[in-house]
């Protein structure tokens, strides 16, 4: 009884003090620990005095005293620890390439920060712990910055509420405003908190009145849902631009978008997007084949021809063998278009028209091909034929691949630049397809791009290599000799004068 009261009461005091030093407060429990376990001490000094007093002779005390200052001096170093540890610590990288230092650059733009920035992570399990490093150095850089890595399986209402379908997506808030990303690296992390810091607004105008496709259709495969809210991810801000109605297009449109158009342009809605361009404006344009818009003459003259035809490519499907493709795949970009130079994913271009750069353009235009199909596609312009009969022929006025189906570039009309992009489809942003292999990538690139939003910061990834050691032969032989031979032998003969010791004890 006497034991179990002192063992009890020392207990429950050392639990309280653990309590109240990893939690830093000197919360409920930690008061009860404590409470009852000066309690348990006190009732055993109060029926086991006599016992207590017998037992310390001067030199026990002095003991006990130097137990209890050891035992304080401990709990003092381990609290000063606790302390600073909770607002102060250092990480060391000891890689060779710094694997685990961000750059300059990024240190630079989180001291920027002026708020609290929340990063949230959508991984599933498994697959987060890269992204988890990765944040984990931002949050050290900088007090400000806040981060959750969650599994959107595991918590379907949470990445429900942030609209997130898929894993790998990455969400940052900063104040009201919200990006998303899918870049899981630090070149893509630092420029969306860029745009976060950014006091730009960037506006979409989106044309609508030709029969452009919907962006208010979510369901759809037809619609552009996804690619609004594909803009309205990066933080940019849609607004339809009813273009006949129009007297002229508002400076505020940071980017004019033409998706999928089926009725012919008025004179004057041609005109508004000549004035817009003169200004310097930014337009991209998503035509289809087989619809007279007027488009394409407009094109013409700023050195971008349009082709009156269907680029087709012969696929090879499982049990089926060779079948005509209207979804040409593309694996070839331009190398020198900061939209596709870095780019290497593979895209498909549905029902798609060839658009390539006038060979004989201006040197006011630095329209360039950006996006080229395979060497088995060919264009074809005999349309009706194909599309009432089924049947496609490489005949005359037809042109082998690859063929050019996108274009993107610059414009220098008078004193100012202009920006432009045009691709030979709009389904290629449509429900069915942004979400296809990465259409999605090109299309935001190139809207980047067109914003001046490309490459905010270019920040190399450093590769994690295996280090190798060559040895010497001497030193392979003195490795060998120390830890096999000397180090054991000291090791016995310091145990046979140890035992030697004890044996003249």
């Amino acid at each position: 009884m006497k034991i179990a009261l002192w063992i009890t009461g020392v207990l429950f005091i050392v639990t309280g003090m653990f309590i109240y030093l990893v939690t830093s407060l000197l919360s409920a429990w930690a008061i009860l620990f404590l409470s009852s376990g000066l309690l348990f001490v006190v009732l055993w000094v109060v029926l086991y005095r006599r016992e207590i007093q017998g037992a310390f002779s001067v030199q026990k005390a002095f003991y006990g005293f130097n137990v209890i200052v050891l035992v304080a001096v401990v709990l003092g170093i381990v609290s000063v620890i606790n302390y600073v540890s909770t607002d102060y610590y250092k990480r060391w990288d000891l890689t060779s390439n710094r694997q685990y230092t961000l750059s300059q650059e990024t240190r630079k733009v989180l001291g920027g920060l002026r708020q609290g920035l929340t990063i949230k992570a959508f991984f599933q399990e498994g697959t987060g712990m890269k992204i988890r490093d990765l944040l984990a150095e931002y949050a050290y850089l900088s007090r400000h910055v806040h981060y959750e890595v969650i599994d959107p399986d595991k918590e379907p209402t949470i990445a429900k509420s942030y609209g997130i379908t898929s894993s790998g997506t990455i969400v940052l808030q900063y104040g009201t405003k919200t990006v998303k990303i899918e870049q899981s690296t630090e070149n893509g992390i630092t420029n969306a908190i860029i745009k976060l810091l950014s006091a730009r607004v960037i506006n979409v105008c989106y044309i609508t009145g030709n029969g452009e496709r919907d962006l208010a259709d979510t369901s759809g495969v037809e619609g552009y849902g996804l690619f609004k809210q594909a803009l309205i991810d990066q933080d940019y801000t849609v607004t339809p631009l009813l273009l006949p109605a129009a007297a002229s297009i508002p400076t505020s449109c940071t980017l004019v978008v033409d998706a999928g158009a089926v009725k012919p342009f008025l004179s004057s809605e041609l005109g508004l997007l000549d004035d817009y361009l003169k200004a310097g404006g930014y337009l991209f344009v998503m035509m289809d084949p087989l619809t007279r818009t007027g488009l394409s003459k407009f094109l013409s003259k700023y050195g971008i021809v349009v082709g009156d035809n269907v680029v087709l490519d012969q696929v090879v499907r499982l049990f089926q063998g060779p079948a005509l493709g209207v979804e040409p795949v593309v694996t070839q970009y331009s190398k020198v278009s900061d939209i596709t130079k870095n780019f290497k994913g593979t895209t498909i271009f549905p029902l798609v028209r060839s658009v390539d750069k006038e060979r004989t353009a201006n040197s006011g235009t630095g329209i360039l091909s950006i996006a080229r199909t395979s060497n088995t596609s060919w264009t074809d312009v005999h349309l009706k034929k194909l599309f009432s009969k089924g049947i496609a022929k490489f005949g005359p006025g037809d042109v082998k691949g690859p063929i050019s189906v996108a274009v993107a570039g610059t414009l220098t009309l008078g004193n100012r630049v202009a920006r432009i992009a045009v691709f030979g489809t709009s389904k290629i942003a449509t429900n069915k397809y942004i979400t296809a292999l990465f259409n999605k990538d090109l299309v935001m690139n190139t809207v980047s791009w067109l914003v001046e939003e490309g490459n905010l910061v270019t920040i190399r990834s450093r590769p994690n290599k295996g280090q190798q050691m060559f040895l010497t032969v001497v030193q392979g032989k003195l490795i060998f000799y120390l830890t096999v031979v000397l180090i054991p032998a000291m090791l016995f003969f310091f145990g046979v004068l140890a035992y030697m010791r004890m044996k003249r004890l």
